[in-house]
């Protein structure tokens, strides 16, 4: 799964699950369903936690400066010191380096 499928079912899981555990509270009044909708919501966190990291340094994605490309696991420093790229995602990871 890539990073953007994993951002639209973050966002189906979290909104989805807040739905059906609304509608289970409020106009079911079934606990069950709201349990299924928190359930839904955590899953959302499992979600982000398992694609929002760098597979290498297991920094978080989409903040600060990455410390390894997350394709091919050169850092910066590797490619400063051999004077070659990783691969064509490093442009775009180190980009403002």
């Amino acid at each position: 799964m890539n990073l953007k499928s994993a951002n639209r079912w973050q966002n189906i899981l979290l909104f989805g699950g807040f739905v059906i555990g609304m509608v289970g509270i409020a106009v079911l009044d079934n606990l069950y369903i709201a349990i299924l909708g928190l359930a839904m919501m955590a899953m959302s966190i499992v979600v982000w936690w398992m694609y929002h990291r760098c597979p290498y340094c297991h920094e978080q994605l989409g903040r600060g400066n990455p410390k390894r490309c997350p394709k091919c696991g050169a850092s910066f420093e590797e490619i400063a010191e051999s004077g070659k790229i990783g691969c064509a995602e490093c442009y775009n990871v180190f980009r403002d380096r």
